[in-house]
């Protein structure tokens, strides 16, 4: 998948023909032996432009792909419009539109191996864990979840040897959260939606917490914390004032969309990410993101409520107090607690994969702690690797988003010593971008692990992507020192 331009054909073009068809047979198949609807059967005219146009163009595979994944459309789709799944037939489309890649023009998908080791050692780990959970069958179907998720993003990875597959993602990432959040803000500053659907932009009742796309205002403020690092990336080095201007707008709509959540933990990660982001930043940069911070915090001071501004000063007030301030936080804290209480008891391997729920009743009784009946979760992504795989799951965990850490800087160092300077910096804000999300979710139980296990595997996969992508680079040829002539022969 090069940037270099495909050889031009003469003719009538039979193998892409021939590709398309076959794919049009396969999406059939697909479509009655999965659900045999005829929703399904009329979007596949669709589906067949998508895949004809994804063989000459992978890059707009990979941007609907990431779309999907990031806006979590197929789960709206379904309780809105009661559409079959499209999760179901993305996987298989996909591989089949990578062979046909090869087939027509033997363009080979980048093969993430490094990400591939680090996944199978995830899933053992987590499969193992049947053998000694009280519900193993649960252990065993959520394992089974994890290598689909595990699938999807190895799919995404296979086309990332193009050198535009990061800025693909990063756009594909932000521009659905800018339109998420600029719906969910149309709602709460004019009213409900014309169109009466607000599957991708939901306000949570009781509350007026803004909580996008997904069923949780944290889960989607995570995300959101995500695509802030890449939106100013691309405002801060912006060379033309339409562009500007957009970037302008789509940071402001991510912003604000952000403080529209309320989530804390979010805040928390946006500051970490922004931390890592800034040490890109040229001198101008570092006065223009300044200059921005500043005007942030100048208007949500203005437009804000008094309960939002309360919320996110319960911070602090937390911390200075060393105890919670109101009952989310002193529901998280019980989670915290029995999730403790559990690696104390199990510290080596948990209690098993999704097993923490079976525990937390009578965990928290013991401990006469807020009692939230069997569904309570961790409430923390760490403890609940903690909890549920113990010292050694976490620390698996951790070394690969680590790992993941280490590769988006040297990544960024490779593509630098390069010369391509706004590659480092993209590397750079991905990073930030992925830090700001891992810090998030310490107050967020893995719920949404699609997205979260394609972020990792990204990022450990950054570096060798870099040198994928700049395979034929001079810098990086390989020139060996050995003669490659016949040898001279002594004479006596």
């Amino acid at each position: 998948m090069s940037d270099l331009p495909l050889p031009a054909r003469t003719g009538f073009d039979w193998r892409g023909w021939l590709a398309v068809l076959l794919s049009g047979l396969f999406a059939l198949a697909v479509t009655l032996v999965l659900a045999n609807r005829t929703s399904l059967m009329m979007a596949l005219p669709v589906a067949l432009l998508i895949f004809a146009v994804g063989i000459r163009y992978p890059m707009i595979a990979l941007a609907g792909l990431i779309a999907l994944v990031i806006s979590n459309t197929s789960d709206n789709l379904i309780e809105a419009f009661s559409i079959p799944s499209l999760a179901k037939i993305t996987a298989p489309g996909l591989f089949l539109l990578l062979a046909a890649r090869y087939a027509l023009y033997r363009d080979l998908p980048y093969i993430p191996r490094v990400t591939i080791c680090c996944l199978l050692i995830v899933f053992a780990m987590k499969l193992m864990s049947a053998i000694y959970a009280l519900r193993w069958n649960l252990s065993i179907e959520l394992s089974i979840d994890f290598l689909k998720e595990a699938a999807v993003a190895i799919l995404a990875l296979a086309f990332m040897n193009n050198k535009r597959g990061f800025e693909t993602v990063a756009l594909a990432a932000t521009l659905p959260i800018v339109i998420v959040c600029g719906l969910g803000l149309y709602q709460l500053v004019v009213g409900p939606s014309p169109t009466g659907f607000f599957g991708f932009s939901r306000i949570t009742d009781g509350s007026s917490r803004f909580s996008g796309m997904l069923l949780d205002p944290n889960f989607f403020a995570a995300i959101v914390v995500f695509t802030i690092p890449l939106a100013l990336f691309h405002l801060l080095n912006a060379r033309r004032p339409g562009t500007l201007i957009f970037w302008i707008l789509a940071s402001g709509a991510l912003i604000a969309g952000l403080l529209a959540t309320e989530s804390r933990g979010a805040l928390i990660g946006l500051s970490l990410g922004l931390i890592v982001l800034s040490t890109s930043f040229t001198r101008k940069q570092f006065l223009a993101a300044g200059a921005i911070g500043v005007l942030v915090v100048m208007l949500a001071g203005i437009v804000a409520s008094d309960d939002l501004i309360d919320r996110f000063a319960s911070i602090v007030d937390t911390a200075a107090a060393g105890e919670a301030q109101d009952k989310s936080t002193e529901g998280r804290l019980a989670s915290w607690t029995v999730a403790y209480n559990l690696f104390n008891q199990n510290p080596w391997f948990g209690v098993g994969l999704g097993n923490f729920k079976a525990h937390y009743q009578n965990g928290a009784l013991e401990d006469g702690l807020i009692f939230r009946g069997e569904g309570r979760a961790t409430h923390s992504l760490y403890l609940e690797f903690l909890t549920e795989q113990g010292l050694v799951g976490l620390l698996v965990f951790l070394g690969i988003a680590a790992l993941g850490v280490v590769n988006y800087f040297r990544g960024a160092a490779l593509a630098r010593r390069l010369g391509d300077e706004l590659m480092a910096r993209r590397l750079i804000a991905f990073c930030g971008g992925f830090v700001g999300y891992l810090a998030a979710m310490t107050f967020l139980q893995d719920a949404y692990p699609r997205f979260l296990w394609y972020m990792v595997s990204l990022s450990a996969e950054s570096y060798m992507i870099v040198r994928c992508i700049y395979a034929n680079h001079p810098a990086l040829t390989f020139t060996s020192r050995r003669e490659t002539g016949p040898y001279p022969i002594e004479t006596p």
